[in-house]
């Protein structure tokens, strides 16, 4: 007769089916990523290396080579820069470790040789850094962070010291009558939707309460993947307040419009005049 199996080995085979099981049941909320559709949604990191690049010869008559990525989350913007050309070099500085090892897992190791090129340093982006910089980022409008004039004020004062003499500072700031309403904005992408939530509006603080979801096509969905507490800033006061930070001009990069469309073109210029869109996104260099 042969041996009884243990009751143990049933146990086990039952618990592995029942954690199969679960598995399948998962969603794809539950499964997904949230800094992957972060980098699918929000960012273009070619665009913005490329940008810096191209704005700062123009306006230094040099290459950029050291550039510095505040906020820098999962250093994507840092890999496309030392990508971009062997000879820069890329800082990025954030305060979540997580991101930071997750950034360098996704984008830095893959580079090989080119990833000495990239140092990351978890800090609060207003300590000071032993090194200046050609040009520092702070993009995805996370200086909104920084909610009043002292604490905005000291945060540029402390970029102008980490910069060379003839550095800038790279700002982008949306605006406009629809990013004070309570509202959302959805984007479909492949396999995933982008939804946007103005949440909260204080118009007399123009402190603001912002959330980003996730909806997948089982329905089911990443509820405030990301939340954000800031302060609308408007374009007036950023330039008021990066001078009184140092610099000697704040200089904005308008969105072009495209004639036959009417939307925006992809394609940004100095301007002093805006056409009254009723949401917008532009680029602040503080020269």
């Amino acid at each position: 007769m042969a041996p009884r199996e243990p009751r143990r080995a049933g146990k086990n085979a039952s618990t592995t089916r029942k954690t199969q099981a679960q598995a399948r049941k998962q969603t794809q909320a539950q499964l997904a990523d949230k800094l992957v559709y972060y980098e699918r949604a929000v960012q273009d990191p070619e665009v913005d290396a490329q940008f810096i690049a191209r704005t700062f010869r123009r306006l230094r008559g040099r290459p950029a080579r050291a550039l510095r990525e505040d906020f820098c989350g999962t250093a994507s913007l840092c890999a496309q820069w030392v990508r971009q050309d062997t000879r820069n070099r890329a800082y990025g500085i954030d305060l979540d470790r997580h991101t930071l090892e997750w950034g360098i897992q996704t984008h830095i190791a893959p580079l090989a040789e080119r990833a000495a090129g990239i140092t990351l340093i978890q800090q609060d982006v207003r300590e000071p850094v032993a090194f200046k910089a050609d040009a520092v980022a702070a993009f995805n409008f996370s200086y909104f962070v920084f909610r009043t004039r002292t604490e905005l004020r000291d945060y540029f004062a402390s970029i102008k010291r980490g910069l060379k003499k003839d550095g800038i500072l790279y700002l982008d700031l949306y605006g406009g009558p629809e990013t004070m309403e309570e509202r959302e904005e959805k984007t479909v992408y492949d396999k995933f939707t982008y939804v946007w939530d103005q949440a909260a509006f204080n118009p007399i603080t123009h402190e603001v309460t912002n959330y980003i979801h996730f909806e997948f096509p089982d329905r089911s969905v990443m509820h405030k993947a990301f939340t954000y507490h800031w302060r609308l800033w408007q374009i007036p006061e950023v330039q008021e307040i990066a001078m009184e930070a140092g610099f000697r001009d704040c200089l904005v990069y308008w969105e072009c419009t495209d004639r036959a469309s009417g939307e925006g073109n992809g394609v940004f210029r100095i301007s002093r005049k805006g056409d009254n869109a009723p949401a917008f996104v532009c680029y602040l260099l503080c020269v």
